[in-house]
């Protein structure tokens, strides 16, 4: 009998001890329905700083080599950026255009190199076609120019022995573009030259204005496209002769004569000469554009002296 009840006191301590352990356990968070608990978020690895990158510069098109050793008498241009249509960018001055091509010589290391411009973006393609718009040494115009001289009306007299001859002469002017832009805003100037030592007038003669005389007109051309060529003719100039043939044996023999010594002729585009031209240059060494360094010059004629004016 005492060991049942032994047994039967031993099988409950075992009961409640049990309970007191899963009481214990759910009051104080154990095992059983415990979340587990949440794990912190590595943090991710930083990234390498990224390298700086390299300026690029303007990759050209074309180049060719006999430009980066172009002579130094070359006029530099205006400085600006240079932008292609890929975006990359080089400083560079600019130094003449031909065409759809730009002549360039970089800045860093001032290698010159020929690049078309459509390889360029628009804003940087405006700027430059602005530029060689406005800049009148911008592009390397090749122009044409001839002249023919015409005689336009003659005429002569006598008087007393004495020959009177007058002449009037014109000059037909040819300008060609021969380059592949196009030429606008330009005029063209002349100057026709020629020594006035006799003035006839009204069946006399007398003395003329001196030598260097210059006439001439300026005026606005056309736009012209390659090839195209203007024409246009010359004010006349009049030119004098006086000669007289004594008949008494002895007697001095007397004339005097004017000369046509050529026309000259310049092509201006915003304020600047970008094309001239000399009918005859030999002829005309000795003369400046409108007589600017002309010395003075003193005016002797024996045949004012000997004859004085005549009526």
């Amino acid at each position: 009998m005492k060991k049942k009840l032994a047994s039967k006191a031993s099988s409950i301590s075992s009961r409640i001890l049990l309970v007191s352990i899963l009481l214990f356990s759910l009051g104080s968070g154990g095992l059983i329905g415990q979340e587990k608990p949440k794990e912190r978020a590595k943090p991710a690895p930083a990234r390498p700083a990224a390298k700086p990158a390299a300026k690029p510069a303007v990759k050209v098109a074309s180049v060719d080599p006999k430009l980066m050793q172009a002579p130094s008498s070359v006029v530099l241009g205006e400085t600006m950026t240079l932008r292609n249509t890929t975006g990359q960018e080089i400083e560079a001055r600019l130094l003449s255009a031909a065409g759809e091509f730009i002549t360039i010589e970089r800045v860093e290391d001032t290698r010159r190199f020929e690049i078309p411009i459509s390889t360029l973006d628009d804003f940087t393609a405006d700027r430059i076609r602005q530029w060689m718009e406005t800049s009148p040494k911008a592009v390397n115009f090749s122009l044409s120019i001839e002249s023919s001289k015409s005689l336009s009306n003659a005429s002569s007299f006598m008087n007393i022995g004495r020959e009177f001859k007058t002449s009037e002469w014109t000059y037909r002017v040819s300008i060609t573009n021969l380059t592949r832009n196009v030429l606008s805003g330009a005029q063209v100037e002349y100057r026709v030259i020629y020594d006035d030592a006799v003035d006839v007038s009204r069946g006399s003669a007398l003395p003329g204005k001196g030598i260097d005389q210059q006439e001439g007109q300026i005026v606005d051309l056309p736009d012209m496209v390659f090839n195209d060529q203007v024409e246009f003719e010359t004010l006349p100039v009049k030119i004098d002769n006086y000669e007289y043939i004594p008949t008494t044996r002895g007697a001095p023999r007397e004339f005097s004569r004017d000369s046509l010594r050529g026309i000259w002729v310049r092509v201006i585009k915003n304020g600047e000469v970008i094309a001239e031209y000399q009918s005859s240059p030999a002829s005309l060494a000795r003369t400046s554009w409108d007589n600017e360094n002309r010395t003075e010059i003193r005016l002797k004629n024996n045949f004012r002296s000997q004859f004085g004016a005549q009526k």
